[in-house]
């Protein structure tokens, strides 16, 4: 039992070790979203901002197309570039629309799923580990951040075929690799992880009652 306390009081120094790392990310993201909407203030398609969305997408150039030279001073000639990602305006489909006023309510249940993680590691800290709340618990957690992860790669993906229909890019061609953002491996082992907690939890409630 000393070893689950000791367990229980890890975990609970990495998750809000996580914590913080989330709100130095969120810093990060509200001020880039400020830069943003400071940028479509000054532009012209800010006039109807509701009819576009800027965003970030990822291109590759074609194989056919010819490098572009920049000059190096240094070395007094003219080096090839290439371009990785973009930032602009596209206009945004409904569906993407419908998606981005579904993230309130996911955002609502991310938030329980992350108290119901705080809960569970208190449980953890006061021995009791394979009980029904607690299966509750780590399930609420683990899908909850499931499902943002993968509504976040709908609403980028929907924003990337926007971008593949509407962006004309010579030499490059837009990225789809929205998807590929989510690991899934590490997702798919968290899932299998706490349904075999739940099963083991359910095994131990038959042999307490036949004991």
């Amino acid at each position: 039992m000393k070893k689950i306390n000791i367990l229980g009081i890890i975990a609970s120094i990495v998750f809000i070790a996580s914590i913080i790392g989330m709100f130095g990310d969120f810093k990060e993201g509200a001020i880039e979203g400020w830069n943003h909407s400071d940028q479509m203030r000054s532009d012209s398609i800010y006039r109807n901002p509701y009819k576009v969305t800027y965003t970030h997408f990822e291109v590759r150039q074609l194989e056919d197309s010819i490098l572009s030279k920049v000059e190096n001073k240094q070395l007094c000639i003219h080096v090839p570039y290439k371009v990785n990602t973009i930032s602009t305006y596209v206009e945004p489909s409904r569906w993407y629309t419908i998606l981005q006023m579904l993230l309130f309510p996911v955002a609502i249940a991310l938030l329980y799923g992350f108290y119901c993680l705080i809960r569970f590691l208190i449980s953890l800290s006061k021995k009791e580990v394979f009980t029904d709340k607690n299966v509750h618990r780590i399930r609420w957690f683990v899908y909850s951040v499931f499902t943002t992860q993968l509504v976040v790669a709908i609403i980028n993906w929907l924003a990337e075929q926007a971008a593949i229909a509407q962006i004309n890019l010579p030499g490059y061609e837009v990225v789809s690799n929205a998807f590929m953002e989510i690991d899934w491996i590490s997702m798919i082992v968290t899932i299998l992880l706490t349904e075999i907690f739940a099963i083991g939890t359910k095994i131990k409630e038959e042999q307490d009652l036949t004991i």
